[in-house]
């Protein structure tokens, strides 16, 4: 008999279970990053975001009786994250918010120098631009592979869908985006 597969977090999982706040501590903090990015994506508002990843965990310490020590709790704990980001843009309203990417140039940068930064804030600018007319659904998949790097088995067990239904996306959101921004370039020109 094969021996039963443990992943990292499930002996923090056991000791958050009994009530070790230290444990639940550091799950959150092996997993804030991954859920704030993925809530950054979906939602594209830091305030939202921000007020979302930290709902995500208390979800998570409310229904820890309810995960499953067979599956990876990264992947559990995004699940969470995602439904609660689509039942935010569900209720959003059509009120346009402040877009964060108008304001990256603000931002502290790291180039060496003014010349390649402006061009470095500029491909993103229009990479984020191009992103945002993507659907949701077309966001969350090409944020959960590049930025979380997850596998397409990853991203299907998060999504509740098949793998290849994953791929399918993958693809028609990579073409979407890779259109988009020739149609930028093209304009730019």
């Amino acid at each position: 008999m094969a021996p039963e597969a443990t992943h990292p977090w499930v002996d923090d999982v056991r000791r958050a279970r009994r009530g070790d706040a230290d444990a639940f501590a550091a799950l959150v903090r092996s997993l804030q990053r991954q859920v704030y990015g993925l809530c950054m994506r979906l939602l594209r508002t830091d305030a939202e975001a921000a007020e979302v990843a930290q709902e995500t965990f208390l979800r998570a310490y409310q229904h820890l009786e309810r995960y499953d020590e067979t599956r990876p709790f990264d992947l559990w704990v995004l699940t969470i994250a995602r439904n609660l980001c689509l039942d935010l843009l569900r209720r959003r309203n059509k009120v346009k918010t402040e877009d964060v990417a108008d304001h990256t140039h603000a931002l502290p940068s790291q180039e060496p120098s003014l010349e390649e930064g402006a061009i470095a804030r500029q491909e993103r600018r229009s990479l984020e631009e191009a992103m945002a007319t993507l659907s949701v659904g077309d966001r969350e998949v090409l944020a959960l592979y590049y930025v979380q790097k997850r596998t397409t088995k990853e991203i299907a067990e998060v999504m509740n869908v098949a793998p290849g239904t994953i791929m399918a996306r993958l693809f028609r959101a990579r073409e979407k985006l890779r259109l988009r921004m020739t149609d930028a370039q093209k304009g730019a020109a």
